[in-house]
């Protein structure tokens, strides 16, 4: 029951007699109808007690007698710059300072020069302030106003989706009736009439106020006619109408039906039908969230609650920030722990195997010092006898040094410098020298008594 009461949400309205209030809850996107009242204004406080509200949102739907709506174009397409000049053009369309008066509005299209044209909302500040005082009792934590045909406009939206518009819907409240023209579930005109159906020329009247309405709507919104017409509204007020429509011609009409659209109850069902009053645009304003820039709010309440809101966001991120930390510093302290367990079996298992290899390690350096003894060294007298093969007959050794594990500097004479080359080469593919670079540091000719030998030196560095 607490998360149901958490999850709830209150659409109102207060007329001057009158006081209507649905409660929704809401289950993820599932919103389901339970219970609905329609008492007298006094009785305000007792309502929402018998309901058992408990600081849950409230949405209030402002009846459109209380309001101005033009639909104007501002030359900017910014949301900020867009509030202060509907603030300021405001008290054009009503003799009061701007000041006095709350705006609101929606962005109904954009053209390419950065023109914005809105659907633009006023009502005087007292209005506001009468319903601030009321909820305030209440001690709602937040509160929306919104005219009622945004409400009438979202329900169609929610009912008929496919229609793109534009449609001509009448909402039937009583004596009241709620006119609004929406396109592509867009509001773009609304107006309010009263019809008294004791009258002896209702109909006429009834009729009277349709075309005016679609006068005025062609004259400052566009000349595009609706395509139809909607009658929505209480069971019993909407009978009869249809039928002078249909009598007038022109559009077609038609009574919307939405009993199995809606999440309702049957006896709640069976109340609305029977009921003489209309909770339509409760019902809408329940189903889909409205724009921010709707809400009819004075602007520092406004930007209180978007300060507010702010707030809450930075503290839930904060919140999950820390969550977030204190999850890392459990894993970490947990992979710590898994690792301080893991090394301590390496370590018994290293213990265990390090007595195996032992025997393995004996083994190992035998084989090593076997290898050691294996690996021989050119020895001097090795380096001799192959040079005693590889020297070439026209090559007489003069002197031999050996510096062990470095060089080899041979000195000797040729017949000539070709047979010196030719010794190298044989060097170079010998096996005993194979770890040896052979390179000739000098070959000089000079002039014996036994005629012109080649002098040379022979460096043989051993590789690294």
């Amino acid at each position: 029951m607490k998360a149901k009461k958490k999850n709830a949400i209150f659409i109102c309205q207060i007329t001057e007699s009158s006081f209507k209030v649905i409660k929704c809850l809401i289950h993820n996107s599932v919103r389901e109808f339970t219970d609905l009242e329609f008492e007298a204004v006094e009785k305000i406080n007792q309502v929402f007690k018998k309901l058992e509200y408990n600081n849950n949102p409230v949405i209030v739907a402002l009846a459109r007698n209380q309001v101005t709506c033009r639909y104007i174009k501002v030359p900017t397409q910014a949301p900020e710059e867009i509030e202060k000049i509907v603030a300021l053009q405001a008290s054009q369309y009503l003799p009061y300072p701007a000041n006095e008066l709350i705006t609101g509005y929606q962005t109904i299209s954009v053209d390419k020069d950065g023109y914005a044209h809105l659907n633009l909302i006023i009502v005087h500040k007292d209005a506001i302030e009468r319903y601030l005082k009321i909820f305030k009792e209440l001690k709602v934590p937040k509160l929306s106003i919104v005219l009622s045909s945004y409400g009438l406009c979202n329900f169609y939206n929610r009912i008929k989706p496919e229609d793109a518009g534009p449609i001509m819907l009448m909402d039937i409240d009583a004596g009241n009736v709620e006119v609004a023209i929406a396109a592509d579930k867009k509001l773009l005109f609304s107006r309010y009439f009263k019809l008294n159906k004791s009258q002896a020329n209702w109909e006429s009247l009834f009729i009277d106020e349709i075309k005016k309405t679609q006068d005025l709507y062609s004259k400052e919104v566009s000349a595009e006619a609706p395509q139809k017409r909607v009658i929505v509204g209480a069971g019993q007020s909407t009978q009869g109408l249809r039928e002078v429509l249909i009598k007038q011609g022109g559009l077609s009409s038609e009574v919307l039906s939405y009993q199995d659209k809606i999440n309702l109850s049957e006896n709640l069902l069976k109340t609305i039908l029977n009921a003489d009053n209309s909770f339509i645009s409760l019902f809408g304003l329940a189903l889909q969230d409205v724009e921010e820039s709707l809400n009819l709010l004075p602007l520092a309440l406004k930007e209180e609650t978007k300060r507010l809101s702010k707030t809450k966001e930075h503290l839930r991120a904060i919140l999950f920030i820390l969550g977030m930390i204190v999850i890392w510093g459990i894993a970490i302290g947990k992979n710590l722990d898994n690792k301080a367990r893991y090394l301590e079996r390496l370590k018994t298992e290293l213990s265990k195997i390090s007595k195996e290899a032992q025997p393995l390690e004996q083994i190992e350096k035998r084989m090593r010092l076997l290898d050691s003894r294996t690996t021989k060294r050119p020895t001097a007298i090795d380096l001799l006898y192959e040079l005693y093969q590889v020297m070439p007959n026209e090559v007489t050794l003069v002197s031999f040094s050996y510096e062990e594990d470095k060089q080899v500097i041979l000195r000797g004479q040729a017949g000539d410098l070709n047979s010196v080359f030719v010794f190298v080469g044989h060097l170079e593919k010998s096996k005993v020298f194979k770890n040896f670079q052979s390179k000739v540091r000098y070959a000089t000719k000079k002039k014996t008594q036994a005629g012109e030998v080649v002098d040379f030196e022979i460096t043989c560095l051993k590789s690294v």
